[in-house]
Order: structure tokens, then sequence, then C-alpha cells
């Protein structure tokens, strides 16, 4: 007979081990649970931008401007200040009030539609908040040299700089900020884009400004554009051009004013009277090749003269013409400027050597209903074209203390162009516009300088944003 096993060993009983019941701690559990509700909230979450691309951006009033000047050239160090004052109609402009002077300590107490004289070599940069934000603009003159003063751009184009040895021109780029400030500096010769590592990431220090001479860092002789692009911080950019004759020659220098943007249809306005060489430089930023009309702007009409074809500008490169003969004889008489209408949008400038003077014309951007520039004393003329229908032009001059000395209306038909003497002694003009015109100053003899005028800023426009979450 088989026994069944036995529990029993040496008289005692063996216990056998039961599995012990499994539980999943809090900590565990919170673990699997909160990822799984983490991706589920952020499933209903909507992921569209805030700003609503549906409705169009809403003005608001400017509380605070920066300006910087560039540093100035040899033979005068003269900075003219503006604050333009409130215009009829107007529901934001300056009251007046303290304009700082970074860097320096110090304040200009400005009246409205007043013009304030500051010397100073270095870079001036100027701060506008609150009531005097709107309105505040600036000039630097130094001998018969003028530029504007201008707000730091995102991007800014200089058309016909030089790196040889008898014209040579220097970049330079002034942080207003306390931050550091980076840029990329491309440049675009003859022959296309031109390889220049050390204008890659430029970092300038909080509150500094940097000077590159380009004849050190890219030796050529032939024209070139900088395309100049902030990528952290703000800057803002001047280039000087100088221009030397071997030996014992003609020695000068000016500012080439920039560019916000290529275009596509530009004025060049400011050519004064005669000029001993003219050359047209247009770059061509784009991918594909340029086909660019060359019009002159007279009082009476736009034409185009018989023998100046058309300029053709590969992608990516800089042409210059020789428009000496189209701009002198017959066919120069009265020219206030020129209109470039291309295929595709390019940048330009017109230099211009009379005698041992150098200048330079650049694309004028369109006034839409005020502008406003502060004058230097001594001869100095209005030149306007570009309306697009019959357009009243007001000008409005004043002196120092912003009293009015004269003023004229001015009416501007299209493809026509003008030319209005201004008084001397005039320290500040106004436009006001119906439709969009181009405008600039010229100034002199002694020399040329030509300055383009632009749109007064008095408001600043803010998108329209919604929650980023519902």
């Amino acid at each position: 007979m088989s026994r069944e096993p036995s529990d029993r060993a040496g008289g005692s009983r063996r216990r056998v081990a039961q599995p012990a019941e499994r539980s999943i701690s809090s900590t565990t559990l919170l673990a699997m649970v909160v990822p799984v509700l983490t991706v589920g909230a952020l499933a209903l979450v909507d992921p569209r931008p805030t700003e609503d691309p549906g409705e169009p951006p809403r003005s608001a009033p400017l509380v605070r401007t920066t300006v910087v000047c560039p540093p100035a050239l040899a033979g005068g160090d003269d900075v003219f200040v503006l604050l333009a004052g409130a215009g009829a109609g107007d529901d934001a402009a300056s009251s007046g009030g303290p304009v700082q002077v970074r860097g320096r300590d110090r304040a200009l107490d400005v009246e409205p539609d007043a013009t304030v004289e500051l010397s100073d070599r270095d870079r001036v940069v100027l701060q506008g908040v609150d009531d005097t934000a709107p309105g505040l603009v600036a000039a630097r003159r130094s001998g018969s040299a003028s530029t504007a003063c201008t707000t730091p751009w995102a991007e800014a184009w200089f058309t016909g700089a030089g790196a040889g040895a008898e014209r040579s021109s220097e970049l330079t780029l002034v942080n207003p900020d306390g931050g550091p400030a980076v840029a990329d500096v491309t440049v675009l010769g003859e022959d296309g884009p031109v390889e220049v590592p050390a204008l890659r990431g430029l970092t300038v220090a909080g509150n500094r400004s940097v000077t590159l001479d380009l004849a050190a860092l890219v030796p050529r002789r032939d024209e070139l554009t900088l395309h100049v692009r902030v990528t952290r911080g703000r800057l803002g950019s001047s280039v000087v051009d100088r221009f030397e004759e071997l030996g014992d020659g003609a020695r000068t220098a000016d500012w080439l004013p920039p560019q916000p943007a290529p275009a596509a249809d530009d004025h060049l306005l400011g050519l004064g009277a005669s000029a001993d060489s003219r050359t047209l430089v247009v770059a061509n930023p784009g991918a594909d090749e340029a086909r660019v009309a060359i019009r002159l702007v007279t009082p009476r009409t736009e034409f185009t003269p018989t023998g100046l074809e058309e300029v053709v500008v590969p992608p990516g490169s800089t042409t210059s013409v020789d428009l000496g003969r189209a701009l002198s004889g017959r066919s120069g008489r009265g020219v206030v400027g020129l209109r470039l209408v291309g295929d595709h949008p390019v940048t330009a400038s017109l230099r211009s050597l009379v005698g041992d003077d150098l200048t330079y014309a650049v694309g004028a951007p369109p006034v839409s209903s005020r502008a406003v520039t502060p004058l230097a004393p001594g001869p100095k003329r209005l030149v306007l074209s570009g309306a697009e229908q019959v357009t009243s032009v007001s000008v409005v001059l004043r002196d120092g203390r912003g009293r009015q000395v004269g003023t004229e209306e001015i009416t501007l038909q299209p493809g026509q162009g003008s030319r209005t003497s201004l008084d001397a002694a005039a320290r500040s003009v106004e436009l006001r516009v119906e439709q969009p015109v181009r405008a600039a100053v010229e100034s002199g003899p002694p020399g040329l300088a030509v300055r383009p005028l632009q749109e007064l800023a008095v408001d600043r426009e803010v998108p329209a944003v919604r929650p980023g979450l519902y």
C-alpha cells in the first residue's frame, strides 16, 4: 500500500511560504498618472500664435526713441537736434522737455520745433522718453558734408563702398544699449558675394562702437555693397567713404547714406548743378539677374536719354555705370534726380565728384504725411519727385527758436520733379503731403551735401494679440 507524502519530518510540521500580495505605492501611481494628464492637457491647448494675423497692427503713441549720430569727419563736429512739435490734426507729437545724451551724463532742454546745436566729435546717442519721444530727429555736419542721424535699424544697405588705395570706406557700428549686440555683414562685389569671415558675428559691447576699415579687411578695387543685418540687440550703422588721389591730389570724404531695403522703383534725388564725374552703383541681392531702366527726372518730365541702356546686374553682385555724359550737356540740363525701375528689387547710389568734394545721392523713401529735418546755416534746396497723382506739398521753414520764417505750397505732378531754394537762415524744414512723395535736401556751396527725408515717427505699430491658451 502506498503512503501519501507526509508533511511531518522528524516529528515537526514544515511551513510552506505563501506568495505576498503586491501593492502599488502612491509615488509610483503619481509617476504614471501625471505624464498622462499632462499630455492630455497639452492636447487641448490651442497652439496658434498669440499675434492675430487677421487683425492689422494698432497704432500707439511713441513713448521711447533712440537716435544715433556717427562720429564726425575732419572739419566740423556739429550735431543739430530738433523736436518736431504738434501740427494741425496731430494726436501725438512732442511737447518739449529734456532729451538725454547717452554716455555724456547730460540732457538737452529742447522746445517744440526748436533746433539745438551740440558740439561733439565722437558718436552721439540721443534718447527721447514720453513727451520727447515723438518727433525727435537730428543731423550731423562736418565741413561741407552732412548726414542724417538714424534710429537703429535691423538691416541696412550701403551701395558703392570702396576698399582700394585711392577710395576706401569705413563701417562704424554703434551700440546704444547696455547689453552686447551682434551683426553679420555681407559683401557683394562685381563678381558676386565676397567671403569676409572677419565680418561675421561682429560683437559690439554695450554703449560702445566698432569701426572697420574695409581696405584692411577686404582689399579690392571694385565697387562693393554692404548688407548689415543685426542678429542680436540694436546697432546704429554708418559708412564713411574717403577719396584720396595718389601723390598730392585731392582728398575728400563724405558719408554714404544707408537704405533700409532693396526696391524695384526708387528715386535718387539731389544731384546739384554740375559735377566732374558721376557714377551710378547698383546692387542686386537676389538670386536672379536684374534689369534696371534709368530715367532722368526734371521739373517737366521723366525721360531716358538716347543711348542710355538698361543696367544688367548679375545675381548677388554690384555693378557700376558711368553717367557723366548722360548728366552733362543738353540731356542733363535741369535734372534733379534719377528714377530707377527694375524687374527685381535693387539698391543704388549715385556718387558725384565736384572738384575736391565727394557726395552721394541714395534712394529717398516715400513720405506719406509729414517729414521734418534740421538744417545748417547756408544755401540749401528742397528736391521733390515721385508723386503718383497731383499732390500738394506744404513747406514750412522755421528759425532756431521754432518760429516760422517762411511757407510755400508746391504742386507736384506725376512724372515730374521739383527743386526749390530755401531761406539760407532757416534752421528746419517741415513737409506735409496729401499723397506719398520722395524728398531730399541739398546743401551748399561750399561743396554739396544731400540728405533724403523720411517719414516723421510720432507713433508705433503694436500687433493685435489674443490669449495663447483657451
